[in-house]
């Protein structure tokens, strides 16, 4: 048994005459059913024309650009250190910075949560960190990007020492008083 064809009208299907011809279209217009072919358009150099829709060989579907090398080295190489094109990070800058990080906010957080200790130990390992780093990117200039990290361990390892100390000092001090007055 058959089916009876689907009568249902499709709406966004653009208008046809009864004779099958598009509006504007003249019958001698039309020789086949099927679509236009996509428009060329020339290539860089004067070449054939093409189509934009075909990948050009080597090319990933791309056109060149004018003056464009794709192979040149983009960078210099880096100032004292062939071969490396862009400088690194001193992973003990780095390590400094976050230690005497730590030893201020443990240093500041002694009255809150008694983290003194800590921050008294991690601030001479800073402060060492530190001037290894800067040691290191000095003697090895260009090949090293974070001196301020350095710079930064180092400075706030000194604070964090000078300020744990001065906070075991004030505990010491108030546990004797407490001591001596009860």
């Amino acid at each position: 048994m058959t089916q009876p064809p689907d009568e249902t009208p499709d709406f966004l299907a653009k208008p046809v005459s009864p004779s099958g011809e598009q509006p504007g279209e003249q019958p001698s217009d039309r020789t086949s059913d099927q679509p236009p072919p996509p428009p060329t358009y020339p290539t860089y150099g004067g070449g054939e024309p093409t189509s934009p829709y075909v990948s050009q060989p080597g090319h990933g579907g791309v056109p060149p650009q004018p003056g464009y090398q794709p192979y040149a080295q983009p960078y210099a190489p880096v100032p004292g250190m062939p071969g490396y094109p862009f400088a690194q990070a001193h992973s003990g800058a780095n390590v400094a910075m976050g230690l005497g990080i730590t030893s201020v906010v443990c240093a500041l957080g002694t009255f809150v949560c008694c983290v003194t200790i800590p921050g008294v130990l991690a601030g001479p390992f800073a402060i060492a960190l530190g001037v290894r780093a800067r040691k290191e990117m000095q003697e090895r200039p260009g090949l090293y990007n974070n001196e301020a990290a350095a710079t930064t361990g180092l400075v706030t390892g000194i604070i964090g020492t000078v300020l744990g100390l001065a906070m075991v000092a004030i505990v010491v001090f108030f546990f004797g008083f407490l001591w001596s007055v009860g």
